[in-house]
């Protein structure tokens, strides 16, 4: 067996989408793995009984699939060097494919002269497409090759300037959103789309109904310069356009889809915090007649944390007069039913494990799973047993050192539980002691599971004791103990700094002299609290932070809601409570020496963040370096670059080794 290494992350195969063909008879799955020219390659694998094969050779860089019938599968790619020409000088071009499961022979489809990031089938030939649309961007149609090259070029000159007149003018991932919408149209094989909302209205989420002919969705208001949290579900006759409105007022919605004639949501009031988790209601659109059905003090679709999996994948479906949907319970995540009749909920597997996407067709369940210890796989229940159907992983597992995760709990001085997890260094010796990395997941309403992480299975095996817990703020314990608002760095802090107590009392083997903290977002952001209030951390590195609440305000894609409603507070109504709750304001308290890791283009925390924490690190005497990752974004640590995902492990290593390994 080989020690993990820094970059193995490129030899895992990630699963990021799954879909049954219509009778449920084949599976299709997307996944992608790291190549050699610092990208991903991402292609489709069918299994039709006999194991999951791969569709085309020719496949590389797949976007987008879905099933035209049980034998052939449309997808997006760039792949003719004339198109991926055209796309290059400036040109909006999507290119669809269609391949045969059984000769797997490539097809062309269509082009559409636009940007499609997804499709549904409505029937034949005809389609739902969801498009970026730049309100701003001059149309090409109908133009001759002079005055579009000059278009073109009068695009790739705009490309010098930024236009702002909207909240929020960037979005991570995404870059300037400054005009550009999400909009749905009727796309047809010739290339053609027929669009169903207007330019100014971005779709925010959308589902189509069991007979293709309505379509629900819920958009940021339109043309308001500032966008809202609150919306309401417009309700769409696809033959006739006609068009209602569900609520009578609108609301902070977290799920919604038909159910016959009907419509199952779940939303919060306005009045209520952002993360609020409220119940399940059924709504007559016809009449905006509501009734709750069901109270769930859970998330929906919230699978746990990893850094060895891509996002993406069916969370929720409503099948007959049920509708599954994922919940992180604890520290699993699992399908859950609930009778739309009746309004029991109850689990549809109890996996122990991290389900993440799932479908079901004709009675058929299968999903993407991380059990513990292992990475994405595809399973299937059968006779309420759950059955492993694919293998992309197991040689990789079969070949490297692995650490398990050993589970434990506190009660923390409120009498609330609170999970954690302590991995022991590979080839741990009783007698010895070792040094400890503290790891601080996201959100913070985010919660670590006992699945694969890589980067802590990278410092086991480099001889360190990892150390991980949800404390207070995390997900999968409800609204009560998620809600920390107003309240960042006290009993979040109270609950870490606990938590580490328990695992140095409970392992000898940790050395509590040799203790390195890291995380990042609000793991970051808590990192740098922490050294702002202890000294007894050695080494600490700061990823994606918050250090300022107050800029992070009136700068983040989220900040001027997603600041006010976590604080409590905005920089007018009490600018005090916001600096209190700074890492900033404990600058000259920090003695740890203290690594800055953060995105250029990280528009979730900007990189105004970082450097005024560099700043004032380096002001207040502290040993500190940063790092910037040009190109890079909020989730580069997950999904980006494989040479900027391996930089950063490296950097977080080599810093904890230089302050935690001295003999």
């Amino acid at each position: 067996m080989q020690y993990l290494q820094p970059d193995d992350f490129r030899n895992y195969f990630f699963i990021n989408d799954l879909k049954l063909s219509p009778s449920g008879k084949n599976i299709a799955i997307m996944g992608r793995k790291a190549n050699a020219l610092n990208n991903y390659d991402v292609s489709i694998f069918v299994d039709s009984g006999n194991g999951f094969k791969i569709v085309s050779d020719a496949m590389s860089n797949v976007s987008q699939f879905l099933w035209q019938d049980d034998e052939t599968i449309l997808f997006s790619e760039a792949c003719e060097p004339e198109d991926i020409k055209k796309i290059e000088e400036g040109h909006e071009l999507t290119c669809y494919y269609k391949v045969n499961i059984h000769d797997r022979i490539v097809q062309p489809a269509f082009r559409v002269d636009a940007v499609v990031v997804d499709i549904h089938l409505l029937s034949p030939g005809k389609f739902l497409a969801q498009t970026i649309y730049d309100i701003n961007r001059p149309s090409l149609k109908g133009k001759s090759e002079e005055e579009v090259a000059k278009i073109l070029e009068e695009i790739r000159m705009e490309k010098c300037f930024q236009v702002i007149d909207e909240l929020p003018f960037w979005t991570d991932g995404r870059g300037v959103t400054n005009k550009k919408r999400v909009r749905l149209s009727i796309l047809t094989e010739d290339g053609k789309l027929d669009p169903i909302t207007d330019p100014l209205t971005n779709v925010v989420d959308y589902r189509l109904s069991a007979c293709r002919e309505r379509l629900a969705y819920i958009c940021d208001p339109a043309p308001a310069e500032i966008r809202s949290l609150e919306c309401n579900i417009h309700v769409v006759n696809l033959d006739t356009r006609e068009e209602e409105i569900a609520l009578s007022d609108p609301k902070r919605i977290r799920i919604f889809d038909f159910w016959k004639d009907k419509l199952v949501v779940s939303y919060a009031e306005p009045s209520t915090h952002r993360y609020y988790h409220g119940p399940f209601y059924i709504v007559d659109p016809k009449n905006k007649e509501t009734k709750e059905i069901a109270k769930f003090d859970l998330s929906i679709g919230e699978p746990g944390f990893s850094d060895s999996k891509f996002e993406g994948g069916e969370m929720r479906q409503v099948v007959g007069d049920s509708y599954f949907f994922l919940s992180l319970k604890g520290y699993h995540t699992d399908i859950f039913e609930l009778d739309l009749n009746s309004g029991e909920i109850m689990n549809a597997t109890n996996s122990h494990a991290d389900i993440n996407f799932f479908d079901i067709q004709n009675g058929r369940v299968v999903f993407g799973s991380m059990v513990p210890g292992k990475l994405m796989e595809i399973f299937e229940l059968k006779d309420g047993n759950i059955v492993k159907i694919s293998t992309f992983n197991d040689k990789f597992h079969e070949s490297r050192k692995y650490v398990a995760p050993e589970h434990l709990t506190l009660i923390d001085k409120e009498g609330v539980e609170v999970d954690g997890w302590v991995m022991k260094p590979v080839d741990y010796e009783e007698g010895k002691v070792y040094p400890a990395i503290l790891n601080i997941h996201g959100g913070p309403k985010l919660a670590y599971t006992d699945g694969y992480f890589h980067e802590m299975q990278y410092w086991a095996n480099q001889g360190y004791f990892v150390l991980y817990s949800n404390p207070r703020g995390s997900d999968g314990k409800g609204n009560e103990f998620a809600d920390i608002r107003g309240k960042y760095g006290t009993i979040d802090y109270d609950n870490l700094m606990q938590f580490v107590d328990e695992c140095i009392l409970k392992y000898p083997g940790i050395d509590s002299e040799r203790l390195g903290v890291t995380g990042g977002s609000y793991g970051g952001f808590m990192t740098s609290w922490m050294v702002g209030h202890t000294d007894r951390f050695k080494a600490a590195v700061s990823q994606c932070s918050i250090s300022n609440w107050s800029s992070f305000y009136c700068t983040s894609d989220i900040g001027y809601y997603y600041g006010s409603d976590q604080m409590a507070a905005d920089p007018w109504s009490d600018y005090a409570k916001l600096w209190w709750h700074s890492p900033l304001k404990y600058a000259p308290n920090v003695k740890t020496p203290t690594l800055v890791l953060h995105s250029c283009e990280d528009f979730r925390c900007c990189i105004p963040e970082a450097y005024q924490w560099y700043t004032a690190l380096k002001l207040h005497g502290v040993t500190t370096k940063m790092v910037v990752f040009h190109g890079g974004d909020h989730e580069m640590p997950r999904s980006g670059k494989p040479d900027y995902r391996t930089r950063r492990l490296k950097e977080i290593t080599e810093w904890m080794d230089k302050y935690l390994k001295i003999s």
